[in-house]
């Protein structure tokens, strides 16, 4: 009996000192389910050293954008609920709303590999530029003129012709041509249905023409409305911004007037009759659903003033579409941009809770992310190296003795609760890992050095539109400690950033208060408010208004804080991404510390 404990005892010895030593010499230690090539010890596989896995240089979890990610965007797509629903044509969810990196476009490059019957509408190919430098736009823009209904217009005819073409699989001329004297022909058997056909009729070939000769086709005929509505007494008038700009006020007055009478009469209503015709006609099979998806909103396609407008106009008549049962408008848009759009377009009686139940914000928790970064290393691995199942905790350090941080909480917690953050942080180890056969601590912290400035660099690009010298701004953080307060920002730090802000030019929020308080028409604590505010939409730093409440952050709580609010932080705290760019104080390490097999 003692013979065979002792036994049992020397062999759980042997195991555990070679299992030791094969890590010691560097031999790659796998789950059970790989044993080819390897020994089996104390239930542990063990590569041969000679048949380990290295990690390649080079090697990624995937690239930063949809575009170039497609490979791994097919195999490695986690739905985190948002998917599911926007699919659903009876959800009222059709605006998308998330931060730079959430994967807004890699759910439309999904929806639109996956849903049967998609099809994509870049706002390029809209050629709003074309919109925003015509003369009679210019012209009505000057005078004041309300344009929303026109945008409204331009969407809606967009959406109808993108529509018929995916319902009946449009692509050729001699499609077009059948097809819309078979739509013509069904619709004159209805009565009620006179003025879509005559709509259709009016448009003839013209109808299907590419999206932005449609959008100069609709301006043209804008253009010689309003000039045959200005006909008496203003036939000579040159419809341009110079010319809106010389009206005397009486002029002005009455050219607004017939201005304003010819933008309300565009069929809209004869547009509307042609939607009721799609119900009843084209799209009233039950078992088929077509989607059309529209992204890239948030690129510089724009001036900021056109953009908000028929961004406005666009997410109407998403909600106009809901009228369509077997359709659905999906739209995503920033977060950020949205509320611009909001605040630039709020009419007396706006009421922004209204447009809540069409918008679904795409936000992530760390079972989410642990998913999807676990599915991308599994998936890479598969293809580089093994077909045997390789997770997150085989490649990357385990927690440190004593119940200390994973490296996955480790990284999320220096990202903003989103895929990119998290993907560029693991390439980033990757890099620093080249030609070992596993992540190391000493990895994680070089490469959260690299890490750390791209994501500085990002959230200039990302804000620049709003906070165009941010980077300026940011610099109040440089060597503060990770967690202080206003009065300790309030010092020598904030008179710099101040005095470097009131030399900027610009519409900068923080530019404007500095250069207001350096023209005593506002206090130095408005300064640091507007620095706070600023900072804390972009995600720097989260605050804690009061001492009974905990630290909130602008992409997983509300997304901004008034100025009431930022006067009233008891505690900010420096966002952890940005620990080693700007020098805060938890931040500063020697990677020669972390001992070289943590």
């Amino acid at each position: 009996m003692r013979c065979t404990m002792w036994v049992g005892s020397i062999g759980g010895i042997c195991e555990q000192l070679a299992y030791r030593h094969a890590v010691k010499c560097g031999r790659k230690a796998m789950r059970s389910t790989r044993t080819a090539g390897g020994a089996r010890i104390g239930g542990v596989d063990i590569r041969m050293s000679e048949d380990r896995i290295t990690i390649k240089k080079g090697l990624k979890l995937g690239e930063l954008n949809a575009e170039a990610d497609e490979s791994l965007l097919r195999s490695c797509f986690i739905d985190n609920g948002v998917y599911a629903r926007v699919v659903d044509v009876e959800d009222a969810g059709t605006v998308v709303v998330g931060r730079t990196g959430s994967g807004k476009s890699a759910l439309i490059y999904h929806a639109s590999k996956t849903l049967e019957r998609s099809v994509i509408i870049d706002p390029e190919n809209v050629s709003i530029r074309y919109l925003e430098h015509s003369n009679i736009i210019e012209f009505l823009t000057e005078l004041g003129v309300n344009l929303d209904i026109f945008y409204r217009y331009l969407w809606r005819h967009v959406i109808i012709v993108e529509l018929l073409k995916l319902r009946y699989n449009i692509k050729s001329i001699q499609d077009r041509a059948s097809f819309g004297r078979r739509l013509i022909d069904a619709l004159r058997r209805d009565e009620a249905r006179k003025r879509a056909v005559q709509y259709l009729e009016e448009w003839g070939e013209r109808f299907w023409l590419e999206t932005d000769e449609q959008l100069r086709e609709l301006t043209q005929n804008l253009d010689r409305d309003i000039r045959a509505g200005l006909r008496a007494g203003f036939s000579n008038l040159d419809l341009s911004v110079q010319a809106a700009r010389a009206l005397s006020s009486s002029e002005r007055v009455e050219v607004i007037s017939r201005a304003k009478r010819v933008v309300s009469n565009i069929q809209m209503k004869k547009l509307h009759d042609v939607t009721e015709s799609l119900v009843a006609n084209v799209f009233n099979d039950e078992q088929k659903r077509y989607y059309l998806l529209v992204d890239h909103l948030d690129e510089n396609w724009a001036e900021t003033d056109t953009r908000c407008r028929f961004i406005r106009a666009l997410i109407e008549e998403v909600k106009f579409f809901r009228n369509i049962p077997q359709v659905k408008v999906l739209v995503v848009i920033r977060d950020d941009l949205l509320e611009l759009v909001y605040d630039r377009t709020r009419d007396p009686g706006f009421q922004q809770e209204k447009y809540e139940a069409y918008t679904v914000p795409l936000q992530w928790s760390i079972d989410d992310l642990r998913r999807l970064v676990g599915a991308r290393v599994s998936e890479v691995f598969r293809r580089q190296y093994t077909k045997a199942t390789v997770e997150f905790d085989d490649i990357f350090p385990r927690a440190k003795k004593g119940g200390g941080e994973t490296a996955l909480s480790y990284m999320v917690d220096r990202t903003l609760m989103r895929p990119r953050d998290l993907l560029q942080f693991a390439n980033e180890c990757f890099l620093m890992a080249y030609d070992r056969d596993r992540i190391s601590w000493r990895a994680v912290r070089a490469a959260e050095a690299n890490y750390s400035k791209k994501r500085l660099k990002s959230l200039f690009e990302e804000w620049g539109e709003i906070y165009p010298q941010l980077g300026t701004t940011i610099e109040i953080l440089r060597r503060m400690p990770s967690t202080f307060t206003r009065s300790t920002a309030s010092g020598k730090a904030l008179d710099e950033v101040a005095l470097a802000l009131s030399g900027r030019d610009g519409c900068d929020p923080c530019v404007l208060a500095a250069k207001s308080y350096l023209e005593d028409s506002a206090t130095k604590a408005d300064v640091l408010s507007a620095v706070l505010q600023c900072l804390y939409r972009c995600g720097a730093i989260g605050i804690k208004i009061s001492s009974l409440d905990t630290f909130i952050w602008s992409f997983r709580d509300q997304t901004m804080i008034s100025a009431s609010e930022a006067k009233r932080a008891t505690a900010i705290k420096v966002h952890k991404m940005l620990f080693v760019a700007l020098e805060v104080s938890p931040a500063i390490f020697d990677v020669d510390d972390v001992p070289a097999d943590a």
